[in-house]
């Protein structure tokens, strides 16, 4: 191991322990699962919009969409930033104050009151792999990182960082998360702002990258492209545009500022800082088929762009970037289906548990989530791949419930449930099926929604329950 190697892992190093400290710090917040889920619902605007823009802005938009922009120019990577970035607009726009004046501490907790509690449970369940693949892409990027630039090993790395994240995570919950956020996305913008200028003037500006790339690699929509194309492209920003509309993270985080009008801006002024600051490594990846054209497909072209010209303080710096954004997003993966876990599934099978229990329930799930995360971890290879699948997984099986229930009154819980069946099983056929080369999520959703109308105007001439009509608001 050479000094260089050294002072990075020092550096690292001390990154873990003050993100431990932060957790222990926060951990004296938390009395029960509404100081553990939404941080008692008394997020400043700082924090707001720090945990907003940091939770998505992991290795899928970092380590993932420098890579597909390397590859593929930007038409590879619609779905994040800016389909990521539509998301969080519209969950402004049109969710925000919605959700925040009621008194719901999960997702689930909407669909419970909105469709009865067993459309909920079955809702609950399609969560779990989602978050599962989310955090196993986290961390696998994690990994890559460690491996490229200090040489430890991939698994021992993979280890490393799973065990770091689960336990300020356990031990602060949202407060934790909120916190960490805020100090993640200070240090990745300061990363970036160190990096893009020296490439910027590397490669000679945007003039000369045009003239440079292929003119296909600057396309932000598809040219002269058949139907198929076109579909494609829509799938793309629907991943996550209206895919991680229902995503817990971002509920939590409409949920956990002190007031309605806080959470609405936090999350448009996130959506737009995160697509501006989104474009620095899809710009960096493309930077670098001139800068490094012998590296080829590689998740780790910012690192090694880092390496080939930045001093040995600026590579802890951007490392320390790339980290801060994986460790915000899995934190945030790891919160939010442990709070379904906590709140939710142990509840539905037992009613009378105690706050306690509950509260407790939410840690044992950051463990039962990050264990599993990192046996997937290890068998993935593609970062932004196994990210972009595991958000479709919510487009074709909750999205529809979710926005027809909070905008069409008619909806009801045969259509939401026939709905979510309908879509996840069209989809996982489909994928079968067909090759990757068609837009299956986006098929899934048509079927889910067409579903859910027809179902619920079906249904809407026989007596219905109570419990599976009750108003919104």
């Amino acid at each position: 191991m050479d000094s260089s190697q050294f002072w990075l892992i020092v550096s690292i190093a001390l990154y873990m322990v003050v993100m431990l400290g932060i957790g222990v710090w926060t951990s004296r917040k938390i009395h029960d699962t509404h100081d553990y889920i939404l941080a008692g619902k008394r997020l400043g605007w700082w924090l707001s919009i720090g945990t907003i823009f940091a939770t998505w802005f992991g290795a899928e938009t970092c380590m993932g969409s420098s890579r597909t922009a390397y590859e593929k120019g930007i038409l590879g990577v619609i779905a994040d930033p800016f389909g990521a970035a539509l998301c969080l607009i519209l969950a402004g726009l049109f969710f925000a104050k919605f959700f925040h004046d009621k008194n719901y501490k999960t997702l689930v907790d909407y669909f419970d009151q909105r469709f009865g509690r067993w459309a909920a449970g079955l809702l609950s369940v399609l969560y779990i792999p989602v978050y599962v693949g989310w955090v196993g892409a986290q961390l696998l990027a994690f990994g890559i990182i460690l491996n490229s630039v200090t040489g430890i090993e991939p698994m021992t790395a993979i280890i490393i960082s799973t065990a770091v994240v689960i336990v300020y995570t356990y031990m602060g919950g949202m407060w934790a998360v909120s916190v960490t956020d805020l100090v993640q996305m200070l240090i990745l913008i300061a990363g970036f702002l160190v990096l893009f200028p020296i490439l910027y003037f590397e490669v000679g500006g945007f003039g000369s990258l045009r003239a440079q790339l292929p003119p296909e690699m600057f396309h932000f929509w598809p040219r002269q492209g058949s139907t198929l194309d076109w579909l494609m492209y829509l799938q793309a920003w629907m991943l996550v545009g209206l895919g991680s509309l229902p995503g817990q993270d971002l509920f939590q985080r409409l949920m956990s500022p002190r007031s309605a009008h806080v959470a609405k801006w936090s999350a448009l002024i996130a959506g737009v800082l995160y697509v501006v600051i989104g474009l620095f490594p899809v710009l960096m990846g493309m930077m670098g088929r001139i800068a490094l054209p012998t590296v080829g497909r590689s998740e780790s072209i910012l690192i090694d762009l880092a390496r080939a010209y930045l001093p040995l303080p600026m590579i802890a710096l951007m490392l320390g970037a790339l980290l801060s954004a994986i460790m915000s997003t899995v934190s945030a993966a790891l919160l939010a289906p442990a709070s379904i876990i906590g709140h939710n599934i142990i509840p539905f099978f037992y009613p009378r548990i105690s706050e306690s229990a509950k509260l407790q329930w939410c840690k044992n799930g950051i463990w039962i989530i990050g264990v599993i995360s990192f046996f997937v971890a290890i068998y993935f290879q593609n970062v932004y791949t196994l990210c972009t699948q595991s958000w479709g997984i919510l487009l074709v099986g909750v999205a529809a419930p979710l926005i027809f229930g909070v905008f069409w009154k008619k909806t009801n819980t045969a259509g939401a449930l026939a709905g979510a069946v309908a879509g996840t099983v069209s989809w996982i056929v489909l994928a079968l099926a067909l090759s990757d080369d068609y837009p299956t999520h986006l098929f899934g959703f048509a079927i889910s929604c067409v579903t859910l109308v027809v179902v619920t105007l079906l249904t809407s001439f026989f007596p219905r329950s109570h419990s599976a009509q009750a108003k919104i608001g």
